[in-house]
């Protein structure tokens, strides 16, 4: 008994107070494992949330500056008092897509749908000007101006729906989803913010490499044919090149145009046949990571985005005649893409024309003729 109390009483006052300070340490150590066990996915969650509502009021500040800015340049050029309430209604507008549980037809439906909104769209841009001394061209580019606000719009508004629903249900995976798609969502709104500002300055956008291409393909050459409003927005230009008849089709710039090079590139194989021996197309590409921006790339197959109804007719016409469809792509990132084209861009042009002279050389004969179409946007271009 003496020897336990010795041990156990007789400790100095120090070691006893150092007992009560571990044993209190241990107490908290398990008070905080059984608060973590019922409540830390809700600590989680509030802290998931705060981060997503900085990411929310950023969303918002790029798009009011989008927002800003185009109000400011319609404004400039504008005659109408009732400008920014035909914005505001203009930038909550949208398209719903035709039905394809049957897809027989589907293709012309889209085309169809996607025609008259943009003739509505235009005809909106033109309301909210209302000045006719504004050039077609200048039109053009405001209103993709103003759908790259309208994208702006819609991503803070998307966001916005899954962070309040995340915390209206309190739901963990929600916010959970939303916080790993947060990053690529700022990125997405960075580069519409900047092609709001590309178009804004009627400047070249990276998309523009491929017209640009053509362009100064045929710069130093003698035209034989010239052909404006081809199809809907989209120029056709003949030459006489190394023997053989070459076709240049771009959308009609120097206007933010895509044109209708699909229809354009049916409408002269239709016509032609199977005189046409060879279809070159010149895209931008969306770029993986790690890939440096202005890498070129050969391969076969239409480079064309959109919804893909001028993909469809060329893939279409070209399989008809058999007719070998060739693609040489610039790649990039997607802010490199709808924001002023870069020097690093811009420079790649000369070694794709040495790539298109040897596809030509090495694919067709003389005599034969040839499809060179220059795919994107043609703001800034000629």
């Amino acid at each position: 008994m003496e020897l336990v109390s010795l041990v156990f009483g007789g400790l100095p006052p120090a070691l006893q107070i150092g007992g009560d300070y571990n044993l209190l340490i241990q107490t908290l150590y398990i008070l905080l494992f059984f608060v973590l066990i019922f409540f830390g996915q809700r600590i989680q969650l509030q802290l998931i949330l705060m981060e997503l509502g900085n990411v929310i009021g950023h969303l918002d500040r790029m798009r009011r500056m989008g927002r800003e800015e185009a109000l400011k340049k319609l404004k400039h050029y504008s005659k109408n008092s009732q400008l920014e309430e035909i914005f505001n209604r203009v930038i909550e507008s949208f398209v719903i897509f035709p039905e394809s549980m049957d897809p027989s037809g589907i293709i012309r439906k889209l085309e169809h749908i996607m025609d008259i909104r943009e003739t509505r769209f235009i005809n909106d841009v033109k309301k909210m000007i209302n000045n006719d001394e504004v050039s077609e061209s200048m039109i053009k580019t405001m209103s993709n101006m103003v759908e790259a606000s309208m994208a702006l719009n819609m991503l803070y508004k998307i966001a916005l729906h899954y962070y309040l629903l995340a915390k209206k249900t309190n739901s963990y995976f929600i916010a959970a989803q939303l916080q790993m798609q947060a990053p690529l969502i700022i990125s997405f709104a960075r580069a519409y913010l900047q092609a709001v500002y590309a178009f804004r300055d009627g400047a070249p956008v990276g998309d523009g490499i491929g017209p640009l291409v053509v362009n100064k393909f045929m710069s130093d050459k003698k035209v034989v044919k010239k052909k404006e409003d081809y199809v809907k927005d989209t120029s056709l230009y003949e030459i006489d090149y190394m023997n053989r008849r070459v076709f240049i089709v771009k959308a009609k710039g120097p206007g933010g145009n895509v044109g209708k090079p699909g229809e354009a590139i049916k409408k002269v194989i239709t016509r032609m046949k199977k005189d046409i021996k060879l279809v070159i197309m010149i895209d931008a590409a969306l770029k993986l990571e790690g890939e440096k921006t202005g890498t070129i790339a050969e391969g076969v197959g239409a480079a064309i985005g959109g919804i893909g109804v001028e993909k469809f007719k060329i893939e279409e016409i070209v399989t008809k005649y058999n007719i070998p469809l060739y693609a040489i792509i610039i790649k990039m990132s997607l802010i490199e893409a709808i924001s002023i084209m870069s020097k690093k861009i811009a420079s790649v042009y000369d070694d794709v024309i040495k790539r298109v002279d040897r596809v030509i050389k090495e694919e067709t004969n003389e005599g034969d003729a040839v499809i060179v179409a220059g795919i994107g946007n043609t703001v800034g271009i000629p």
